[in-house]
C-alpha cells in the first residue's frame, strides 16, 4: 500500500529530528587521531598534495577497470530510512548514468550501500565490511554528522578518501589533522555571515535582533557566529531563546520572550518538526502584537519546500541560503540540467511522481565524486586513492544542477570547503517556491574559518 503524502512527511520530519538528536549528542574536538600524524603539503606550484609517508603501501596503486564507491545511508529501521531513501536512489541512478554516458572514461563506477540505520555505532561496522569485503578505494556522501564522525578516524588512519561528508559541520575544514575527510553541504558558520550580509544592507543604521536555536553543537554554531558579528553590524541582540533537540512542543514560550522585546530581525535555528511549529508560534505572535514583523532568517536544514508547506502561510516570507536550483520550481522545468536529470531518474525507474528534490542530493554527490574521480584519473599520477583525494582538494567545477555562476572549489588547506558561493532567497507560501534577493553572494569563497 503506498503511503500518503501527508504520511510521508510527518516521516520526513521525524527523520530530521533524528538527526538534530544526533547533532546534539555530539561533542566537538580536533584531535587529531591517526590523520594528526599524515601532514599535508603544497607541492611545487602550489597545488595541494597529501602526505602518504604514513599511509598504507597501496595508497599509490592504480586502480583499473572499475572503481569501487561506498557509502552508509539509513536504508532501514522506520523513519530516517524513509525520508533519505530518494538520496540513496539519487547517488544510485546517477553512478548508472555515469556508467552509460562514459563519465569517466576507462573504468566503471560500482557503487556499494551499506544500511547503518543513522545509527553512529552501526557505522563502524558497515564501513569496516565496505573496506575489508567490499575492498572499495573511497567513501563518499555519507549521511550524519556523527555518522561521518564515527569514522573518521579510522579512514584517515587508512587513508582512504570520505569525501563529501553530509553535513555542514566546519569540523570538515579540519585538512591538517584529517586530510582525508571533505563535506559538502554549505558550512553553518558561512550561512550565519550571509544572513548578516544581508541584515546590514537592510538595515545600515543598524537593528535589533533575537536567536532561536536549539540547544546543541549544530545551533550554537549559528548562534556563536551570530554574535561574533553582531557588534560589526550594529546589531543588538536583544534576546536568545533555545530548544532541545528532543523537544516537540510548540516552542511558544520561547517565541512569547521573544515577540516582548519586539526585534526587528529573528535568527531561527530549529530542526525538523520544529521548523514548522517555529513559524506557526511567530505567526501566533504577530498577531498577539500588532505592527511587529520581524525579517526571519531560517537555518537551510528547514529550507526544504515540502517542509515549509506545512507552515502554510506562516512560512511566507522567510529568507534562507540555497547553492542548488530547485528541480520541482515550474520556472526551471525547461532547464536543461533539470530536464536531463529528471530524464535519466525515470531511466533508472525513479517514478515520475517521485521525491526529484531530495534524491537531488544524492544525484549532485555522485555527480561531484565523478568529476573528481575524471581528474584524479587525468593526473601525472593516474587513478589512485592519493590522487582522488588530491583531485578532490585542487577543484574548481560548475555542477550542472548548481545555482547559475556558482562554483564548486576547494584549495587544499587554504579553501577546505567546497561549497561556499550561496543564494539568498525567499519563501512565497502561496507558489511553494522561492525567489532570489540580491545577486549570488561569492563574498565566502576561500574566507571560512576552519576549526582551530
Amino acid at each position: 500500500m503506498t503511503r500518503s503524502r501527508p504520511a510521508r512527511l510527518v516521516v520526513i520530519l521525524a527523520a530530521l529530528a533524528m538527526l538534530a538528536a544526533a547533532c546534539s549528542d555530539d561533542k566537538k574536538t580536533s584531535s587529531g587521531g591517526g590523520g594528526g600524524s599524515q601532514a599535508s603539503s603544497a607541492a611545487a606550484g602550489g597545488e595541494y598534495k597529501v602526505d602518504t609517508a604514513n599511509c598504507p603501501s597501496d595508497v599509490n596503486d592504480k586502480i583499473e577497470g572499475t572503481v569501487k564507491i561506498g557509502t552508509t545511508m539509513p536504508l532501514s529501521g522506520g523513519a530516517a530510512a524513509a525520508a533519505f531513501a530518494p538520496v540513496a536512489e539519487g547517488l544510485k541512478a546517477y553512478v548508472d548514468y555515469a556508467n552509460k554516458n562514459n563519465v569517466v572514461p576507462g573504468v566503471k563506477l560500482e557503487l556499494s550501500i551499506e544500511d547503518d540505520q543513522f545509527n553512529p555505532t552501526l557505522t563502524t561496522p558497515a564501513v569496516e565490511k565496505l573496506r575489508d569485503q567490499t575492498g572499495v578505494n573511497l567513501f563518499t556522501g555519507m549521511i550524519g554528522t556523527a555518522n561521518n564522525l564515527a569514522v573518521r578516524d579510522t579512514l584517515n588512519q587508512d587513508c582512504i578518501p570520505q569525501l563529501y561528508a553530509n553535513s555542514g559541520d566546519p569540523r570538515w575544514g579540519d585538512v591538517k589533522n584529517f586530510p582525508w575527510t571533505t563535506g559538502v553541504l554549505a558550512p553553518y558558520n558561512t550561512e550565519t555571515s550571509i544572513y548578516v550580509e544581508d541584515i546590514k544592507k537592510q538595515f545600515p543604521n543598524g537593528t535589533t535582533a533575537a536567536v532561536f536555536n536549539v540547544n546543541s553543537d549544530f545551533g550554537q554554531d549559528y548562534r556563536d557566529q551570530f554574535q561574533k558579528l553582531a557588534g560589526d553590524a550594529k546589531i543588538d541582540v536583544v534576546d536568545q531563546q533555545t530548544i532541545e533537540g528532543t523537544d516537540s512542543n510548540p516552542p511558544t514560550s520561547q517565541v512569547t520572550s521573544i515577540a516582548s522585546k519586539r526585534p526587528e530581525v529573528v535568527l531561527a535555528v530549529p530542526l525538523g518538526a520544529q521548523c514548522p511549529a517555529f513559524l506557526k508560534e511567530v505567526s501566533n505572535a504577530k498577531a498577539a502584537n500588532a505592527g511587529w514583523n520581524p525579517r526571519i532568517y531560517i537555518t537551510a536544514t528547514c529550507a526544504s519546500t515540502l517542509l515549509l508547506a506545512l507552515a502554510g502561510t506562516a512560512a511566507d516570507g522567510i529568507l534562507t541560503i540555497v547553492s542548488a536550483k530547485d528541480v520541482a520550481d515550474p520556472k526551471n522545468a525547461s532547464d536543461p540540467a533539470v530536464v536531463n536529470y529528471k530524464q535519466a531518474m525515470q531511466a533508472y525507474g525513479f517514478p515520475a511522481d517521485g521525491d526529484f528534490p531530495t534524491a537531488a542530493a544524492g544525484w549532485a554527490v555522485g555527480e561531484l565524486t565523478a568529476e573528481v574521480l575524471k581528474q584524479a584519473a587525468g593526473s601525472p599520477d593516474g587513478l589512485t586513492r592519493a590522487s582522488i583525494l588530491n583531485a578532490a582538494r585542487n577543484f574548481n567545477f560548475h555542477p550542472p544542477l548548481a545555482r547559475e555562476g556558482a562554483q564548486f572549489i576547494m584549495n587544499g588547506e587554504q579553501d577546505p570547503y567546497v561549497n561556499e558561493e550561496l543564494q539568498v532567497v525567499q519563501y512565497s507560501a502561496s507558489s511553494k517556491t522561492y525567489t532570489d534577493v540580491g545577486p549570488l553572494n561569492k563574498d565566502f569563497e576561500g574566507k571560512t574559518e576552519k576549526p582551530s
